[in-house]
Protein backbone atom coordinates (compact mmCIF):
# COMPACT_ATOMS: atom_id res chain seq x y z
CA UNK A 1 0.00 0.00 0.00
CA UNK A 2 2.86 2.32 0.85
CA UNK A 3 4.51 1.67 -2.52
CA UNK A 4 1.15 2.33 -4.21
CA UNK A 5 0.84 5.68 -2.46
CA UNK A 6 4.45 6.59 -3.22
CA UNK A 7 3.97 5.66 -6.85
CA UNK A 8 0.94 7.91 -7.25
CA UNK A 9 1.62 10.80 -4.87
CA UNK A 10 5.42 11.22 -4.83
CA UNK A 11 6.45 14.62 -6.16
CA UNK A 12 8.52 14.35 -9.37
CA UNK A 13 11.99 15.94 -9.48
CA UNK A 14 12.97 18.24 -12.33
CA UNK A 15 15.96 17.20 -14.50
CA UNK A 16 19.13 19.09 -13.45
CA UNK A 17 20.48 19.69 -16.97
CA UNK A 18 17.31 21.17 -18.39
CA UNK A 19 16.87 24.92 -18.20
CA UNK A 20 13.33 26.13 -18.26
CA UNK A 21 11.84 29.54 -18.31
CA UNK A 22 10.56 30.88 -15.04
CA UNK A 23 6.88 30.00 -14.39
CA UNK A 24 4.54 31.28 -11.81
CA UNK A 25 4.71 28.96 -8.75
CA UNK A 26 1.33 27.90 -7.33
CA UNK A 27 0.89 28.10 -3.65
CA UNK A 28 2.29 24.95 -1.87
CA UNK A 29 -0.24 22.41 -0.54
CA UNK A 30 -0.65 22.08 3.14
CA UNK A 31 1.07 18.98 4.61
CA UNK A 32 -2.11 18.12 6.52
CA UNK A 33 -4.15 18.01 3.32
CA UNK A 34 -1.76 15.56 1.63
CA UNK A 35 -1.79 13.28 4.66
CA UNK A 36 -5.59 13.35 4.80
CA UNK A 37 -5.89 12.33 1.16
CA UNK A 38 -3.44 9.51 1.68
CA UNK A 39 -5.33 8.25 4.74
CA UNK A 40 -8.73 8.32 2.99
CA UNK A 41 -7.38 6.43 -0.04
CA UNK A 42 -5.65 3.87 2.17
CA UNK A 43 -8.80 3.32 4.21
CA UNK A 44 -10.80 2.81 1.00
CA UNK A 45 -8.33 0.23 -0.24
CA UNK A 46 -8.41 -1.59 3.11
CA UNK A 47 -12.21 -1.69 3.07
CA UNK A 48 -12.26 -2.90 -0.54
CA UNK A 49 -9.68 -5.61 0.10
CA UNK A 50 -11.34 -6.84 3.30
CA UNK A 51 -15.02 -6.69 2.29
CA UNK A 52 -15.15 -10.05 0.55
CA UNK A 53 -13.50 -12.02 3.40
CA UNK A 54 -15.68 -10.15 5.88
CA UNK A 55 -18.79 -10.99 3.86
CA UNK A 56 -17.82 -14.69 3.78
CA UNK A 57 -17.31 -14.63 7.53
CA UNK A 58 -20.79 -13.22 8.04
CA UNK A 59 -22.46 -15.95 5.91
CA UNK A 60 -23.80 -19.24 7.40
CA UNK A 61 -21.70 -21.70 5.46
CA UNK A 62 -20.13 -25.12 5.59
CA UNK A 63 -16.64 -25.99 6.71
CA UNK A 64 -16.22 -28.79 4.17
CA UNK A 65 -18.45 -29.82 1.27
CA UNK A 66 -18.07 -32.47 -1.38
CA UNK A 67 -20.26 -33.60 -4.27
CA UNK A 68 -21.59 -37.08 -3.51
CA UNK A 69 -23.90 -39.68 -5.01
CA UNK A 70 -25.53 -42.88 -3.90
CA UNK A 71 -24.10 -46.23 -4.92
CA UNK A 72 -26.29 -48.91 -6.46
CA UNK A 73 -24.87 -52.40 -5.98
CA UNK A 74 -25.67 -54.96 -8.67
CA UNK A 75 -25.63 -58.47 -7.20
CA UNK A 76 -25.80 -61.90 -8.79
CA UNK A 77 -29.37 -63.28 -8.55
CA UNK A 78 -28.15 -66.86 -9.18
CA UNK A 79 -24.96 -68.85 -9.00
CA UNK A 80 -23.11 -69.46 -12.22
CA UNK A 81 -20.47 -68.28 -14.68
CA UNK A 82 -20.21 -64.60 -15.60
CA UNK A 83 -20.20 -63.39 -19.19
CA UNK A 84 -19.94 -59.65 -19.92
CA UNK A 85 -22.59 -58.13 -22.17
CA UNK A 86 -21.07 -54.65 -22.25
CA UNK A 87 -17.97 -53.57 -24.12
CA UNK A 88 -17.02 -50.97 -21.54
CA UNK A 89 -17.04 -51.97 -17.88
CA UNK A 90 -14.11 -50.03 -16.49
CA UNK A 91 -14.12 -47.87 -13.41
CA UNK A 92 -15.42 -44.41 -14.32
CA UNK A 93 -17.06 -45.50 -17.59
CA UNK A 94 -20.53 -44.13 -18.21
CA UNK A 95 -23.53 -46.43 -18.57
CA UNK A 96 -27.18 -45.76 -19.36
CA UNK A 97 -30.12 -47.13 -17.42
CA UNK A 98 -31.24 -50.44 -18.90
CA UNK A 99 -27.93 -51.10 -20.66
CA UNK A 100 -26.83 -54.78 -20.56
CA UNK A 101 -24.21 -55.66 -17.97
CA UNK A 102 -23.60 -59.40 -17.67
CA UNK A 103 -25.20 -62.77 -18.29
CA UNK A 104 -24.85 -65.40 -15.59
CA UNK A 105 -25.20 -68.98 -16.82
CA UNK A 106 -25.67 -72.03 -14.61
CA UNK A 107 -25.65 -75.43 -16.36
CA UNK A 108 -25.68 -77.53 -13.20
CA UNK A 109 -28.97 -76.34 -11.76
CA UNK A 110 -31.32 -78.66 -9.93
CA UNK A 111 -33.91 -80.05 -12.38
CA UNK A 112 -35.40 -82.60 -9.98
CA UNK A 113 -38.71 -80.81 -9.49
CA UNK A 114 -39.05 -80.20 -13.24
CA UNK A 115 -38.36 -83.86 -14.02
CA UNK A 116 -40.91 -84.93 -11.41
CA UNK A 117 -43.50 -82.58 -12.91
CA UNK A 118 -42.76 -83.92 -16.40
CA UNK A 119 -43.14 -87.51 -15.16
CA UNK A 120 -46.46 -86.66 -13.52
CA UNK A 121 -47.72 -85.06 -16.73
CA UNK A 122 -46.55 -88.03 -18.82
CA UNK A 123 -48.21 -90.55 -16.49
CA UNK A 124 -51.47 -88.61 -16.50
CA UNK A 125 -51.49 -88.40 -20.30
CA UNK A 126 -50.76 -92.14 -20.61
CA UNK A 127 -53.60 -92.94 -18.20
CA UNK A 128 -55.88 -90.72 -20.21
CA UNK A 129 -54.94 -92.51 -23.43
CA UNK A 130 -55.61 -95.90 -21.82
CA UNK A 131 -58.91 -94.64 -20.44
CA UNK A 132 -59.87 -93.30 -23.87
CA UNK A 133 -59.21 -96.70 -25.47
CA UNK A 134 -61.22 -98.45 -22.78
CA UNK A 135 -64.02 -95.94 -23.19
CA UNK A 136 -64.09 -96.53 -26.93
CA UNK A 137 -64.30 -100.29 -26.34
CA UNK A 138 -67.15 -99.94 -23.84
CA UNK A 139 -69.02 -97.53 -26.07
CA UNK A 140 -68.81 -100.06 -28.92
CA UNK A 141 -70.05 -102.81 -26.62
CA UNK A 142 -72.87 -100.57 -25.40
CA UNK A 143 -73.96 -99.86 -28.95
CA UNK A 144 -73.98 -103.58 -29.78
CA UNK A 145 -75.95 -104.38 -26.63
CA UNK A 146 -78.44 -101.66 -27.45
CA UNK A 147 -78.89 -103.07 -30.94
CA UNK A 148 -79.21 -106.57 -29.49
CA UNK A 149 -81.73 -105.44 -26.90
CA UNK A 150 -83.72 -103.53 -29.52
CA UNK A 151 -83.80 -106.64 -31.72
CA UNK A 152 -84.84 -108.74 -28.73
CA UNK A 153 -87.63 -106.35 -27.87
CA UNK A 154 -88.82 -106.18 -31.45
CA UNK A 155 -88.81 -109.95 -31.84
CA UNK A 156 -90.38 -110.47 -28.44
CA UNK A 157 -93.20 -108.13 -29.40
CA UNK A 158 -93.69 -110.11 -32.59
CA UNK A 159 -93.65 -113.34 -30.59
CA UNK A 160 -96.21 -112.04 -28.12
CA UNK A 161 -98.44 -110.88 -30.96
CA UNK A 162 -98.22 -114.33 -32.47
CA UNK A 163 -98.97 -116.03 -29.16
CA UNK A 164 -101.93 -113.70 -28.65
CA UNK A 165 -103.21 -114.66 -32.09
CA UNK A 166 -102.75 -118.29 -31.09
CA UNK A 167 -104.62 -117.64 -27.85
CA UNK A 168 -107.47 -116.11 -29.82
CA UNK A 169 -107.61 -119.17 -32.04
CA UNK A 170 -107.56 -121.50 -29.05
CA UNK A 171 -110.32 -119.48 -27.45
CA UNK A 172 -112.40 -119.87 -30.57
CA UNK A 173 -111.71 -123.63 -30.58
CA UNK A 174 -112.52 -123.89 -26.88
CA UNK A 175 -115.74 -121.99 -27.39
CA UNK A 176 -116.71 -124.33 -30.24
CA UNK A 177 -115.80 -127.33 -28.09
CA UNK A 178 -117.94 -125.91 -25.25
CA UNK A 179 -120.90 -125.44 -27.62
CA UNK A 180 -120.56 -129.03 -28.80
CA UNK A 181 -120.23 -130.31 -25.17
CA UNK A 182 -123.27 -128.32 -24.11
CA UNK A 183 -125.27 -129.74 -27.08
CA UNK A 184 -124.27 -133.34 -26.26
CA UNK A 185 -125.08 -132.78 -22.60
CA UNK A 186 -128.55 -131.48 -23.52
CA UNK A 187 -129.32 -134.52 -25.66
CA UNK A 188 -128.04 -136.88 -23.01
CA UNK A 189 -130.20 -135.16 -20.43
CA UNK A 190 -133.33 -135.81 -22.55
CA UNK A 191 -132.37 -139.43 -23.04
CA UNK A 192 -131.58 -139.82 -19.37
CA UNK A 193 -135.06 -138.67 -18.42
CA UNK A 194 -136.59 -141.27 -20.67
CA UNK A 195 -134.32 -143.93 -19.26
CA UNK A 196 -132.70 -144.63 -22.62
CA UNK A 197 -129.10 -144.07 -21.39
CA UNK A 198 -127.31 -144.87 -18.25
CA UNK A 199 -126.41 -142.31 -15.64
CA UNK A 200 -122.70 -142.76 -16.40
CA UNK A 201 -123.19 -141.41 -19.89
CA UNK A 202 -124.84 -138.35 -18.40
CA UNK A 203 -121.91 -137.90 -16.05
CA UNK A 204 -119.47 -138.02 -19.00
CA UNK A 205 -121.47 -135.35 -20.78
CA UNK A 206 -121.37 -133.07 -17.69
CA UNK A 207 -117.62 -133.56 -17.40
CA UNK A 208 -117.00 -132.71 -21.05
CA UNK A 209 -119.05 -129.49 -20.72
CA UNK A 210 -117.13 -128.44 -17.59
CA UNK A 211 -113.73 -129.17 -19.22
CA UNK A 212 -114.68 -127.10 -22.27
CA UNK A 213 -115.64 -124.17 -20.04
CA UNK A 214 -112.38 -124.45 -18.08
CA UNK A 215 -110.32 -124.56 -21.29
CA UNK A 216 -111.86 -121.30 -22.41
CA UNK A 217 -110.90 -119.66 -19.09
CA UNK A 218 -107.38 -121.07 -19.36
CA UNK A 219 -106.78 -119.75 -22.85
CA UNK A 220 -108.22 -116.34 -21.98
CA UNK A 221 -105.93 -116.15 -18.89
CA UNK A 222 -102.92 -116.95 -21.12
CA UNK A 223 -103.92 -114.18 -23.48
CA UNK A 224 -104.26 -111.78 -20.57
CA UNK A 225 -100.70 -112.69 -19.44
CA UNK A 226 -99.40 -112.04 -22.93
CA UNK A 227 -101.14 -108.68 -22.94
CA UNK A 228 -99.44 -107.76 -19.66
CA UNK A 229 -96.02 -108.72 -21.03
CA UNK A 230 -96.64 -106.71 -24.19
CA UNK A 231 -97.65 -103.67 -22.16
CA UNK A 232 -94.48 -104.04 -20.07
CA UNK A 233 -92.34 -104.21 -23.23
CA UNK A 234 -93.92 -101.00 -24.49
CA UNK A 235 -93.04 -99.41 -21.11
CA UNK A 236 -89.41 -100.61 -21.33
CA UNK A 237 -89.70 -103.52 -18.88
CA UNK A 238 -89.22 -107.13 -19.69
CA UNK A 239 -91.18 -110.11 -18.39
CA UNK A 240 -90.48 -113.70 -19.25
CA UNK A 241 -90.21 -117.23 -18.04
CA UNK A 242 -86.37 -117.32 -17.84
CA UNK A 243 -85.70 -113.84 -16.37
CA UNK A 244 -87.15 -111.57 -13.73
CA UNK A 245 -87.53 -108.09 -15.18
CA UNK A 246 -84.72 -107.88 -17.79
CA UNK A 247 -83.02 -110.20 -20.20
CA UNK A 248 -79.28 -110.84 -20.00
CA UNK A 249 -78.49 -108.29 -22.72
CA UNK A 250 -80.37 -105.56 -20.83
CA UNK A 251 -78.56 -106.40 -17.61
CA UNK A 252 -75.21 -106.36 -19.41
CA UNK A 253 -76.12 -103.04 -21.00
CA UNK A 254 -76.78 -101.53 -17.58
CA UNK A 255 -73.39 -102.76 -16.36
CA UNK A 256 -71.61 -101.28 -19.37
CA UNK A 257 -73.36 -97.94 -18.99
CA UNK A 258 -72.32 -97.82 -15.33
CA UNK A 259 -68.72 -98.54 -16.32
CA UNK A 260 -68.86 -95.80 -18.96
CA UNK A 261 -70.19 -93.32 -16.40
CA UNK A 262 -67.36 -94.25 -14.02
CA UNK A 263 -64.81 -93.83 -16.81
CA UNK A 264 -66.25 -90.44 -17.71
CA UNK A 265 -65.81 -89.34 -14.09
CA UNK A 266 -62.25 -90.67 -14.12
CA UNK A 267 -61.68 -88.82 -17.39
CA UNK A 268 -62.81 -85.56 -15.81
CA UNK A 269 -60.41 -86.09 -12.91
CA UNK A 270 -57.62 -86.92 -15.35
CA UNK A 271 -58.28 -83.72 -17.29
CA UNK A 272 -57.92 -81.72 -14.07
CA UNK A 273 -54.80 -83.70 -13.16
CA UNK A 274 -53.25 -83.02 -16.57
CA UNK A 275 -54.09 -79.32 -16.26
CA UNK A 276 -52.44 -79.16 -12.83
CA UNK A 277 -49.42 -81.08 -14.10
CA UNK A 278 -49.12 -78.78 -17.13
CA UNK A 279 -49.25 -75.72 -14.89
CA UNK A 280 -46.62 -77.21 -12.61
CA UNK A 281 -44.40 -78.02 -15.59
CA UNK A 282 -44.65 -74.43 -16.86
CA UNK A 283 -43.87 -73.06 -13.41
CA UNK A 284 -40.89 -75.37 -12.99
CA UNK A 285 -39.64 -74.52 -16.48
CA UNK A 286 -39.78 -70.83 -15.61
CA UNK A 287 -38.03 -71.56 -12.30
CA UNK A 288 -35.31 -73.55 -14.05
CA UNK A 289 -34.92 -70.77 -16.62
CA UNK A 290 -34.56 -68.24 -13.81
CA UNK A 291 -31.82 -70.25 -12.09
CA UNK A 292 -30.15 -71.35 -15.33
CA UNK A 293 -29.60 -67.93 -16.88
CA UNK A 294 -29.88 -64.36 -15.66
CA UNK A 295 -29.35 -61.29 -17.83
CA UNK A 296 -28.54 -58.22 -15.75
CA UNK A 297 -29.00 -54.63 -16.89
CA UNK A 298 -28.04 -51.35 -15.31
CA UNK A 299 -30.78 -50.29 -12.88
CA UNK A 300 -29.73 -46.62 -13.05
CA UNK A 301 -27.75 -44.39 -15.34
CA UNK A 302 -24.38 -43.22 -14.12
CA UNK A 303 -20.81 -44.47 -13.97
CA UNK A 304 -19.00 -47.58 -12.81
CA UNK A 305 -17.63 -47.02 -9.32
CA UNK A 306 -16.42 -50.57 -8.64
CA UNK A 307 -16.09 -53.59 -10.94
CA UNK A 308 -15.99 -56.69 -8.75
CA UNK A 309 -16.17 -59.45 -11.37
CA UNK A 310 -14.58 -60.61 -14.61
CA UNK A 311 -15.66 -62.79 -17.57
CA UNK A 312 -15.57 -66.49 -16.76
CA UNK A 313 -15.68 -65.98 -13.00
CA UNK A 314 -17.81 -68.37 -10.97
CA UNK A 315 -20.10 -66.38 -8.68
CA UNK A 316 -22.70 -67.30 -6.08
CA UNK A 317 -26.16 -65.88 -5.56
CA UNK A 318 -26.05 -62.55 -3.74
CA UNK A 319 -22.43 -61.81 -4.62
CA UNK A 320 -21.84 -58.13 -5.54
CA UNK A 321 -20.74 -57.64 -9.14
CA UNK A 322 -20.77 -53.89 -9.77
CA UNK A 323 -21.21 -50.65 -7.87
CA UNK A 324 -22.78 -47.91 -9.97
CA UNK A 325 -22.86 -44.21 -9.21
CA UNK A 326 -26.42 -42.95 -9.41
CA UNK A 327 -25.43 -39.62 -10.93
CA UNK A 328 -29.04 -38.63 -11.53
CA UNK A 329 -29.43 -38.16 -7.76
CA UNK A 330 -26.13 -36.45 -6.94
CA UNK A 331 -26.15 -34.46 -3.71
CA UNK A 332 -23.67 -32.51 -1.59
CA UNK A 333 -22.53 -33.75 1.81
CA UNK A 334 -20.97 -31.18 4.12
CA UNK A 335 -19.75 -30.61 7.65
CA UNK A 336 -20.64 -27.55 9.70
CA UNK A 337 -19.88 -26.16 13.12
CA UNK A 338 -22.19 -26.85 16.03
CA UNK A 339 -23.53 -23.28 15.99
CA UNK A 340 -24.35 -23.47 12.28
CA UNK A 341 -25.86 -26.97 12.66
CA UNK A 342 -28.27 -25.79 15.35
CA UNK A 343 -29.55 -23.07 13.02
CA UNK A 344 -30.40 -25.44 10.17
CA UNK A 345 -33.66 -27.27 9.39
CA UNK A 346 -34.87 -29.77 6.81
CA UNK A 347 -36.00 -28.03 3.63
CA UNK A 348 -33.95 -24.91 4.33
CA UNK A 349 -32.66 -23.24 1.11
CA UNK A 350 -28.96 -23.40 0.37
CA UNK A 351 -26.54 -22.80 -2.47
CA UNK A 352 -23.38 -24.60 -3.55
CA UNK A 353 -20.32 -23.13 -5.25
CA UNK A 354 -17.38 -25.17 -6.52
CA UNK A 355 -14.04 -24.46 -4.89
CA UNK A 356 -12.60 -23.11 -8.14
CA UNK A 357 -15.50 -20.68 -8.45
CA UNK A 358 -18.32 -20.30 -10.91
CA UNK A 359 -22.03 -19.77 -10.59
CA UNK A 360 -23.66 -21.00 -7.41
CA UNK A 361 -26.30 -23.74 -7.64
CA UNK A 362 -29.55 -23.63 -5.67
CA UNK A 363 -30.67 -26.47 -3.42
CA UNK A 364 -32.17 -27.35 -0.05
CA UNK A 365 -31.21 -29.25 3.08
CA UNK A 366 -32.47 -32.85 2.93
CA UNK A 367 -30.66 -34.54 5.83
CA UNK A 368 -29.35 -33.50 9.23
CA UNK A 369 -27.42 -36.41 10.72
CA UNK A 370 -25.38 -34.41 13.22
CA UNK A 371 -22.56 -36.31 14.85
CA UNK A 372 -24.22 -39.67 14.18
CA UNK A 373 -22.92 -41.87 11.39
CA UNK A 374 -25.64 -41.48 8.82
CA UNK A 375 -26.67 -44.82 7.39
CA UNK A 376 -26.30 -44.41 3.68
CA UNK A 377 -24.69 -45.90 0.64
CA UNK A 378 -22.89 -42.77 -0.50
CA UNK A 379 -19.83 -43.14 -2.71
CA UNK A 380 -17.92 -40.88 -0.32
CA UNK A 381 -18.77 -41.73 3.28
CA UNK A 382 -19.82 -38.65 5.28
CA UNK A 383 -17.33 -39.75 7.93
CA UNK A 384 -14.52 -38.89 5.47
CA UNK A 385 -15.16 -35.19 6.23
CA UNK A 386 -13.36 -34.68 9.53
CA UNK A 387 -12.89 -30.94 10.07
CA UNK A 388 -16.19 -30.69 11.92
CA UNK A 389 -18.32 -33.55 13.36
CA UNK A 390 -21.74 -32.20 12.39
CA UNK A 391 -22.87 -33.53 9.01
CA UNK A 392 -25.63 -32.40 6.65
CA UNK A 393 -26.76 -33.37 3.16
CA UNK A 394 -27.99 -30.89 0.57
CA UNK A 395 -29.91 -31.67 -2.60
CA UNK A 396 -28.57 -29.43 -5.38
CA UNK A 397 -30.17 -28.95 -8.77
CA UNK A 398 -27.96 -29.11 -11.87
CA UNK A 399 -24.99 -30.95 -10.40
CA UNK A 400 -25.00 -33.40 -13.31
CA UNK A 401 -26.50 -31.07 -15.88
CA UNK A 402 -23.82 -31.87 -18.48
CA UNK A 403 -23.44 -35.56 -17.64
CA UNK A 404 -20.11 -35.02 -15.91
CA UNK A 405 -21.12 -36.74 -12.64
CA UNK A 406 -18.75 -34.53 -10.57
CA UNK A 407 -18.56 -36.84 -7.54
CA UNK A 408 -15.61 -35.92 -5.32
CA UNK A 409 -15.36 -32.26 -6.33
CA UNK A 410 -15.26 -29.91 -3.36
CA UNK A 411 -16.88 -26.58 -2.77
CA UNK A 412 -18.73 -24.43 -0.30
CA UNK A 413 -22.36 -24.46 0.84
CA UNK A 414 -24.07 -21.27 1.97
CA UNK A 415 -27.28 -21.82 3.93
CA UNK A 416 -30.36 -19.67 3.79
CA UNK A 417 -29.50 -18.15 0.40
CA UNK A 418 -30.62 -18.76 -3.16
CA UNK A 419 -28.28 -19.27 -6.09
CA UNK A 420 -26.87 -16.11 -7.59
Amino acid sequence: MQSFLNRHFQETEEPAAEVVAPQPVPPAASPWTSRLLKSVLGLALVVAAGWMPTQRLLQISSVEAVVNARLVTVRAPISGTVGLDTRSAGVGDAIDAGAPLVTITETRGDRGRLNAALDELSNAEQERQALTLRMQSLVGLRDRLRDQLAAFRKNRLLQIDAEMDEADARIEAAVAEQVRADSIRARQAVLAKSGSVAQSVMDDADRDAAVAASLIKQVRARKAALAVERQALNAGAYLGDDYNDQPRSAQRLDEVEQQIAALEADGGRLIERIARASTEVRDEQHAVARVSEARLTAPVGGRFWEVLTAPGEQVVAGQPLFSLLNCSEAIVTATVSEAVYNSLSIGMPASFTYREGGASLAGRVVQLSGIASASSNFAIAPSALTKEPYRVAISIKGLDARGSCPVGRTGRVVFGSAAS
